[in-house]
């Protein structure tokens, strides 16, 4: 009898240590969905910031061209503003006094005969 007993409590016995390994299994997994879920979502949040430090990247560049384009636009109004004024005006256009002519004029020619620069007094 004595026989008998023993095979019949071995039997249950591995079944409650498989019982306990799936048990452990599932703690396990319990808890590494959280943190699996929880590393997903810092993934994200970072790449998620990088796209965002992009976007305003290129939403500052956007202003920049903006903003010079707004100021080419307010200058051409306002040479617009002074041609029709002066137009209205009867001015005529400024001749530019202040370029230098490269070469010499007969007159400048005539002039530097009846007066010569000596390099002694320099």
């Amino acid at each position: 009898m004595a026989a008998g007993i023993l095979p019949r409590s071995s039997a249950p016995t591995r079944m409650v240590e498989s019982e306990g390994i799936l048990r452990m299994l599932l703690l396990v997994l319990a808890m590494a969905m959280p943190l699996a879920t929880l590393a997903y979502l810092k993934i994200q949040s970072t790449r998620l910031s990088y796209a965002m430090g992009d976007i305003k990247e290129r939403i500052h560049k956007e202003e920049e061209l903006q903003r010079k384009l707004m100021l080419e636009r307010s200058r051409y109004q306002r040479d617009e503003e002074v041609q029709v004024y002066a137009t209205k005006a009867g001015l005529e256009p400024r001749k530019q006094g202040h370029m230098v002519r490269r070469v010499f004029t007969p007159e400048d020619q005539l002039l530097a005969k009846l007066r010569p620069v000596s390099s002694e007094g320099l």
